[in-house]
């Protein structure tokens, strides 16, 4: 009887493990983002609209961040006389996410859901030396497309 429970057991097992592989959620699209002193770099400067996930590796001597906003360039970005974007007058709708405080050798990982649409992706951090990110290039454009 325990011999015909466990070649059950072991039938079941091996008919869940498929559908469970089958049912578990998409995770959608992984961007990897390298954050160097000054720059940004997408593996890829487009995803279809979704789910999004982006890695962000800072490869750089600087603590790095990465925001993301909808608009279509990034001098379309309210900057202060520094040259550092004004986050606060971005209007909310276009504020989309943020990835903060990356530091050197290290990654952090940003989940999004992005509809269609052109982006920029920006480090909007002032090191010690008061050297602006931003203002340093530190920003890419990013474009979302129609999901298929």
């Amino acid at each position: 009887m325990a011999s015909i429970r466990g070649a059950v057991l072991c039938t079941i097992v091996a008919l869940a493990i498929p559908a469970l592989g089958a049912c578990s959620s998409d995770d959608g699209k992984t961007v990897n983002v390298t954050a160097a002193d000054f720059s940004l770099t997408p593996d890829t400067s487009s995803v279809a609209a979704g789910d999004v996930k982006f890695k962000v590796k800072n490869t750089g001597a600087f603590t790095h961040e990465m925001v993301v906003v909808k608009v279509a360039d990034a001098s379309d970005l309210p900057t202060d006389p520094n040259g550092e974007v004004n986050e606060d007058k971005i209007p909310a709708p276009e504020r989309i996410g943020e990835v903060e405080d990356v530091f050197p050798g290290k990654s952090k990982t940003l989940k999004l859901k992005l509809d269609p649409g052109k982006y920029v992706l920006f480090c909007n951090k002032v090191d010690g030396a008061d050297t602006v990110h931003f203002k340093k290039g530190m920003h890419t454009d990013f474009t979302v497309t129609a999901a298929t």
